[in-house]
Order: C-alpha cells, then sequence, then structure tokens
C-alpha cells in the first residue's frame, strides 16, 4: 500500500527491485479460525506486587470471540454495539462498571477490537478483589440482558452513528501522519486476504446497517446472538500476589544456575567468541551508502506556518479576540475557547481537578447522565486541559492558557452552546459521580506507571530547573500521585474535607471565569461566517461572579537531592539533568542538536545495544530548561550514569565527523517541519502565538538550528554539563531500595 503523490507503480517497482527481489518467494501464510469453546472458562492468573496490602489491586475482565473481521456489516454492527453499551458514562455497560462498588475504575481493555483475523469483545474492572469475581461476571450478563431483550433507543443509534460518521471524517495525522493512520487501518484486512477498501470507504456498509437498523430488534440481536449466546467466553481474574517478583527471581537465578552447570569448555569458549564477534560489530561503522540520502541542502529554505484571521466577538460587553482559522477539514469544525490562567491557579494541586470534572458532571439543569447522552448525540465530546510552556525569555514565569475543547459536524452547532455550558455552569452538588471520577483518575494514573518511567525520571531530575518544571513536578509528578490518593480517601469519609475540596474548586472555576479570554475556530471557510455567529451568540453573556478568589496553600516537596522513586516495576529508569538556558537563549540551538548527536552517536549504542535497556538517549527541553540524559526499561544502573558522562568525553575527546552532525540537525527540522492535520497544524500556530512563539522567533529558531557546528556542539557541552553538577534521578522496583541507597539517593515511594 502507498499514499501520496507519487506514482504508487514507481514506489512498487523500487520496493521490488531494491528489497523484495533479493529475497525468495515465500509460502503464503493463512490464518486459522481460533477453536472454539462449547462452554465459557474462569482463569485465574497472578501478577506481580511488591506490597503488604494487596487489598483493591485485582482485575476482573470479561472477553468474547467473535466471527471474522472480514464480514463488515457485522463488524460495523458490533461497533454500534459497542457504542451503545460503552460510548460514554450514561451507556449502560459502562455506567454498571463505573458504579458497581466493588471497582475502583473500568479496566484498561474495553470494546471490540476488530484488529485480528477474528473479533473479541471485551469488558473489565480494575481495583477490585478476587472474590467479587462472581458478582461482576452476574452483573456484566445482566445489563447484557436487560438491554438485549428490548429495542435500543433509536436517538441513541443515532448518536452513536454520529460518532461514526464524525471519527470516519476527521483528517488525523497530528500524532501519526494520516496516510500512515490510513494504511494501517487497511492494513489487518489486508495481511488476511481481505480487500482493505471496506476498512476505508464504510458508506457502502452504513448504508446496509441502516437498512438493518429499521428491524427495531437487530441491534438487540446481535448482543442475544454474538455475547450472550456465544459459549466462546472467558473470563480472566488477574490477582495481586505479593510473593511473585521474589520468586521469578530466585527461579531465574536457579535456572541460569543449572545453565551454567552444564556448559562445557567448547560451549564457554563458543559463548566467549560470540560475545567478542557481537562487540566488534556493534563497533563497526554502519556503511551509510547503503541508503538514500538527505542533506541540509534539501531541507526548504521557508517555514510553512498556517496563518489565520484576527476576529473579534463580544463577550459580556468586551471585545475578545477570536483566532479564526480556514482549513480543509471535511466538515468538521473545530471551536475552542481559550482563558489566561492566573499563576496562583496554575500552580494550585486542585486545579488539574477541575478538568477531570468538566464535561464529566453535570452542567446547569443537566445531571452528569444527561449530559453525557447530550454530548455525544451533537458533539465529538468536551474537553477541558491546559497549554503550559515556560516563557520564551524567562525560566521563572510560565505562559499558562486554559484549552475548553469541542468539535463537531458542520451542521450541528449545538456543541458551541455544549461547551459554554459545560464550564459556565458546571455542577459541584453530585459528590457520588465527583468523588468516583477521582477515584478512577487515582487508578488509571497508578496503572500506567512503568509505562512512563523515563518521563518521570527525566521529571524529578529538571524539577527545580525552572518554574514550570517545579509546577510540573508538584501537581503531575508522582508525589501528586501520593497527594491524591490521600485526598480521596479522606473525602470520602470526611464531609467536612469534602467541602472544603468543593470550596478550593469552586474558587478556582471562579477565577478561570474571571480570567482573559480568547476564542478559536478551525472549519472550512464557507462555513465561517455562521459558526462565527452561532459563537457569538453562545458567549454573548457569562454569568460570572466577581468576588476575590482565595486558594489555600499545599505544602510542597523542595528538596534538591538526587532522588529515587520506587514503583511497582521490574527495571530501572534512569535520567540526569543539567541547567541549561530558555529557549530564546542563542545556546538553545546547540543544545537541541547535541541531544540528538549524543543519542544517535553514542548513547543508543551504549545504553540500548551494550547495556540491554529498551532506549536511551538525550533531550533538550525549553520548558524545564534544561539538558537530560535518560534511559528506557534499564537493566543497569550506577553503569548508565557511567554511561551518560562517557558520551561527554566521547564528543569532547574523539574524532567527530560532519555526517553525524548532519544526521542531528535533520532529524530536528525533520520533526518541526512534519505536516499535521489541517485542522491541527492551524491550532498548533495558535497555540504558537499565544505563548510568544512568532513567526519570526520559529523562523530565527530554525535559522540557529541549521547554522549549529560541531565548535558550538562542544562549546556548550563544557559551559553547561561539564563544567555543571548534574541532578540525577531514578524510577525504580522496590526491591531496589537498598542499592539506591548506598548510591546516595534520597528514596521516596508511590503509595
Amino acid at each position: 500500500m502507498t499514499f501520496g503523490d507519487e506514482s504508487a507503480y514507481h514506489l512498487q517497482e523500487q520496493f521490488e527491485k531494491l528489497a523484495l527481489s533479493k529475497f525468495a518467494k515465500g509460502e503464503t501464510i493463512y490464518s486459522k479460525e481460533e477453536q472454539r469453546l462449547t462452554a465459557p472458562i474462569e482463569v485465574q492468573e497472578t501478577y506481580a506486587v511488591d506490597a503488604e496490602d494487596l487489598k483493591d489491586k485485582t482485575y476482573h475482565i470479561l472477553s468474547w470471540l467473535l466471527p471474522k473481521t472480514s464480514d463488515v456489516k457485522l463488524r460495523l454492527g458490533m461497533r454500534l454495539v459497542e457504542g451503545i453499551l460503552l460510548e460514554n458514562s450514561a451507556s449502560p455497560l459502562r455506567h454498571y462498571l463505573e458504579t458497581c462498588g466493588y471497582a475502583q475504575s473500568t479496566g484498561p481493555i474495553m470494546g471490540v477490537d476488530d484488529s485480528n483475523y477474528e473479533m473479541t469483545f471485551y469488558c473489565g474492572v480494575q481495583g477490585s478483589n478476587p472474590e467479587h469475581a462472581e458478582v461482576f461476571k452476574q452483573g456484566v450478563l445482566n445489563i447484557l440482558q436487560d438491554v438485549a431483550s428490548k429495542p435500543i433507543d433509536k436517538d441513541m443509534v443515532d448518536a452513536i452513528l454520529h460518532q461514526i460518521e464524525l471519527r470516519q471524517r476527521e483528517i488525523s495525522g497530528d500524532g501519526t501522519p494520516y496516510g500512515l493512520t490510513l494504511i494501517l487501518n487497511g492494513l489487518g484486512s489486508a495481511i488476511h486476504h481481505n480487500d482493505p477498501i471496506h476498512a476505508w470507504d464504510v458508506d457502502t456498509v452504513i448504508a446496509e446497517v441502516k437498512e438493518e437498523l429499521k428491524d427495531p430488534m437487530w441491534l438487540s440481536n446481535l448482543i442475544q446472538v454474538h455475547l450472550l449466546d456465544n459459549p466462546h467466553r472467558v473470563q480472566m481474574t488477574l490477582v495481586p500476589d505479593a510473593n511473585k517478583s521474589a520468586k521469578e527471581a530466585e527461579d531465574e537465578k536457579a535456572r541460569l544456575a543449572k545453565i551454567g552447570a552444564a556448559l562445557t569448555d567448547v560451549d564457554k569458549a563458543e559463548i566467549n567468541a560470540q560475545t567478542e564477534a557481537l562487540k566488534i560489530r556493534q563497533e563497526t561503522p554502519d556503511d551509510l551508502d547503503l541508503l538514500p540520502k538527505v542533506g541540509l541542502e534539501d531541507i526548504p529554505a521557508e517555514l510553512a506556518i498556517v496563518q489565520g484571521q484576527l476576529r473579534e466577538i463580544i463577550c459580556n460587553g468586551i471585545d475578545t479576540p477570536l483566532n479564526l482559522y480556514h482549513a480543509g477539514t471535511n466538515g468538521i469544525y473545530y471551536q475552542q475557547v481559550l482563558i489566561q490562567i492566573p499563576d496562583q491557579i496554575v500552580k494550585s494541586p486542585y486545579f488539574n481537578l477541575l478538568s477531570v470534572l468538566m464535561g464529566e458532571v453535570g452542567a446547569g439543569e443537566y445531571a452528569y447522565l444527561q449530559l453525557q447522552q447530550l454530548q455525544t448525540a451533537v458533539s465529538g465530546g468536551l474537553g477541558m486541559g491546559a497549554s503550559l510552556r515556560s516563557k520564551t525569555d524567562d525560566k521563572g514565569q510560565i505562559s499558562a492558557w486554559l484549552t475548553l475543547t469541542t468539535k463537531s459536524l458542520t451542521d450541528r452547532f449545538d456543541a458551541i452552546g455544549l461547551l459554554k455550558l459545560a464550564f459556565e455552569q458546571l455542577r459541584f452538588d453530585e459528590k457520588d459521580r465527583i468523588i468516583e471520577l477521582l477515584q478512577q483518575r487515582k487508578t488509571r494514573w497508578a496503572s500506567r506507571l512503568s509505562g512512563s518511567g523515563h518521563s518521570y525520571a527525566m521529571q524529578i531530575a529538571s524539577r527545580n530547573m525552572s518554574a514550570l518544571a517545579k509546577r510540573d513536578y508538584d501537581n503531575t509528578g508522582l508525589g501528586a500521585l501520593n497527594w491524591l490518593g490521600d485526598l480521596v480517601a479522606k473525602i470520602e469519609n470526611d464531609e467536612v474535607a469534602y467541602n472544603a475540596f468543593i470550596d478550593e474548586l469552586k474558587s478556582i472555576h471562579r477565577g478561570l471565569m474571571l480570567a482573559p479570554k480568547q476564542f478559536l475556530l478551525v472549519c472550512e471557510e464557507h462555513h465561517s461566517e455562521r459558526l462565527l455567529e452561532e459563537v457569538q451568540t453562545a458567549w454573548d453573556k457569562l454569568n460570572v461572579d466577581q468576588s476575590a478568589v482565595y486558594l489555600s496553600t499545599v505544602t510542597q516537596d523542595d528538596s534538591s537531592a538526587d532522588q529515587a522513586w520506587l514503583i511497582q516495576a521490574n527495571v530501572q529508569f534512569c535520567a540526569a539533568a543539567y541547567q541549561a538556558v530558555d529557549v530564546a537563549h542563542p545556546d538553545a540551538a546547540p543544545l537541541m542538536v547535541l541531544a540528538g548527536y549524543l543519542r544517535n552517536g553514542f548513547l543508543h549504542s551504549a545504553i540500548r545495544e551494550k547495556g540491554g535497556a529498551y532506549g536511551g538517549g538525550a533531550s533538550y527541553d525549553g520548558n524545564a530548561c534544561s539538558f537530560r540524559f535518560y534511559s528506557y526499561r534499564d537493566p543497569r544502573l550506577a553503569e548508565t550514569f557511567q554511561d551518560f558522562e562517557a558520551s561527554l568525553d566521547w564528543l569532547l575527546n574523539k574524532e567527530q565527523h560532519a555526517y553525524q552532525l548532519e544526521e542531528a540537525i535533520l532529524g530536528l527540522v525533520s520533526s518541526m517541519d512534519k505536516p499535521g492535520s489541517p485542522a491541527g497544524e492551524a491550532i498548533t500556530a495558535c497555540y504558537a502565538l499565544l505563548h510568544g512563539h512568532t513567526p519570526a522567533f520559529r523562523k530565527q529558531l530554525r535559522e540557529r538550528l541549521l547554522n549549529v557546528t560541531i565548535d558550538d556542539l562542544k562549546r556548550v557541552t563544557q559551559t553547561y554539563l561539564v563544567e555543571q553538577k548534574s541532578v540525577k534521578a531514578v524510577v525504580a522496583p522496590v526491591a531496589k531500595k537498598e542499592l539506591l541507597e548506598q548510591l546516595g539517593f534520597e528514596i521516596k515511594k508511590v503509595n
């Protein structure tokens, strides 16, 4: 498969000539259907938890094997079933799982997986206990039985169809390039010898499904046949085991000892020879002439920056900027409200929790279940987040904007008014729902730690190097997870503490209502005037409480020591950070290039290939105003920190080559020039302006990057790295506590 304006014939011809022709024709592989169960089975497994308290750490999962993915009508039908059951908190199955009382959150695997030869359907909970396995199973089956026993509400079906159309129309590409996304979506079909066109062009199958939907029981029957009456069902109970890590370590030690005892002198000699051969291979430079080459001369001279229009609307009698961008959005509009966040609010740990509630609790006359259904019917969802940067020329200041976001099809204007309602009239009276949402946030956060260990390690190491770095460590770091857990436990049982917590959120909400605002609208040009009218109508009046805002002070960690945080994991994540300059400084560009240069030239080989880590490298962070080294899923500790320092010696004292510098610069420019979606590029351009990253500033940074020399790299290495002391951080397994203490780390632990 290919995507883009290059000739598909020419590209496939090159693939054949340069690569495929060098391989013999292999045997065509065909997937086989899974052997079907004749009755449901129940399985219990354990997973390692290095903690004494194992309460509320069990996972319960139910899964069904469905027919083949090639049945495109059934595939879409089951996607509709997924939406009916799980789309939002008002959907019956999700509502049951979120409010069941014996678990803290829905599970990490939910809904239909149609990426394999045969489809599967999953649902589950986490933060539970083993004895709830039966009540979980019966509760899920009861919900399915109830939904399958009667016709599905037509408005609910229409709302899910609206979501499917919205997702089908949306041009993505901000994370993964749009063409690659399309190819990956069709790859499953192609691998299994089906036509991938059906994965891309769903209009025909949507028409077929709409014909089926004339039978009001069609979706109900799908639930009955493929879930309730389907004997191929597996229930998995995943139970924590405090002894599993130690047992696995002992088993591995015994296995290695057994292998070692059985080795002959010939075996040992062969292993030593292979080790030496590997070392030689790792140290042998690759032949770069084997690959097509892109050089600095191929970089476009101009940086393409999307231009918008600055318009105004009247909000509470005040002329308020509206940033309008015209883009090819395929019949979708994106509308955002941008609120300048006061400094005391952005530094409050309670601020992040407000974003957990927006769109998830009720608003105005709507309880949260009603608001959830309304969002699904008229929008692509309501969101609240924050766009935070260090000031370009002052690491002691934070540029902070709150973002309220929605999107919808251009014939559905209700999303604009709904976004305003959900924020302006946010309800704080749904106590059970609020605690439920905080519990979900805590549980999901805790379950994802090991996947982001290197990010936490870098955050810890650079925590005192800018105002934003300190704010992020305090409010989004591992200590903040402990704080959230303590907060949830306290407000669940203490009415006074709960009321104080709500008062804090109300104060933050009032402060944001008072703060200066801007608006952002991205749409196709012929829809813009009509949408502008809708934004003006919705935000003409804003109910603002003018009373003063007072926030409580939360004591934060002011330590500057090297820190090690202990989590549930079996490998380490190491980081070392050096104080660097803000992004407007001329030395920021050499530091950016230095990160890629050290990663490509030394760190990848030393940390991953030789050290055994999954990954490692270096980065310059303009928000933390720091230069960081890091490793990801690393079996080593002290040796990795030695490799960080050895990379500096390699740069300063070994021969360096121009092609390595070119590779590093090309990598940076490639990431800067990477195309996004039409809407994404417009939104990025608007945010850049909000934070003072003007087109002139971005072009100057680009020019500085292109002019970096090896002498510049050596100079900034000497100035900011060799002549300064780093702050070290590790995120590591609990079992490494004694070793980390011996290495001089201050020990912290996630509760």
